[in-house]
């Protein structure tokens, strides 16, 4: 693990330690909800901010393991540096908003909470085509250092998160990320995704993680080919797809 911080580190610094200030986040906020009950849609308040920070934190820490291949150095510094700003800016909205017992997402109730959750979307909507573009130059690089399979792994994980993470889009169209039901209703432990409704986040989720899960794939399983990388992003994508118009249909996961 002490190795492959460093390689992250060594490959992004800035990264690096934004990643290491969401986790510090993370768990500062648990121990705030042990004290501070508010609740929001049915949980408590801190609930939303906790499960950002820990997701920015992997991202941050995701993308140096993969930039380490990229060899445009100017592009690569550039989507660093307003990364650390996009991820930095979402969180110190969301926490911000959870402090005053608001809502940060889909919340156009007033002329602040309105521009807090369009700005968010307009920066997170430019990060990540930012990040598409990424994904896309990397088909410009090739598999000297690492293996073609790792290489595809990289390039259809960023294209594929960057897909799904449009989901968010759909969302906030609807001001709702529940289909069938108002969101807040009943939801599974941790995640709290709807048991009784279709929950669009969870396609979301699952789809923003192909960014790790596929290039996982490669590592867990050792393959050196292109083939069976392919042919898991293809499934993988198609189960995401699924759970996405299960939630459009009203469906619960569960």
């Amino acid at each position: 693990m002490k190795t492959l911080f460093t390689k992250i580190k060594t490959a992004s610094p800035a990264l690096y330690y934004c990643g290491l200030a969401h986790l510090a986040l993370f768990v500062l906020m648990i121990i705030i909800a042990q004290f501070d009950h508010r609740q929001l849609m049915g949980i408590n308040l801190w609930i939303k901010p906790i499960k950002f920070a820990i997701s920015i934190a992997i991202y941050c820490l995701t993308w140096p393991l993969f930039l380490q291949y990229f060899p445009f150095e100017k592009l690569k510094r550039r989507f660093v540096n307003f990364t650390v700003f996009a991820m930095a800016f979402e969180m110190l909205a969301i926490a911000t908003q959870a402090a005053r017992g608001q809502l940060s997402h889909y919340n156009i109730s007033g002329l602040y909470n309105a521009l807090v959750f369009s700005t968010m979307g307009i920066v997170i909507v430019s990060q990540t085509l930012f990040a598409l573009y990424i994904g896309i130059r990397f088909f410009k690089v090739k598999a000297l250092e690492i293996t073609p399979a790792l290489l595809w792994a990289i390039r259809l994980g960023i294209i594929m998160a960057c897909f799904f993470a449009m989901e968010g889009g759909i969302m906030a169209s609807r001001l709702a990320h529940t289909v069938g039901a108002p969101d807040g209703g009943p939801g599974i432990p941790l995640f709290n995704w709807s048991r009784i409704a279709g929950d669009l986040r969870i396609a979301h989720f699952m789809g923003l993680h192909a960014l790790q899960i596929i290039p996982l794939f490669v590592i867990l399983t050792g393959v050196k080919n292109t083939k069976p990388v392919i042919v898991f992003s293809l499934v993988y994508f198609v189960m995401v797809s699924l759970l996405f118009v299960e939630a459009m249909l009203g469906r619960p996961l569960f």
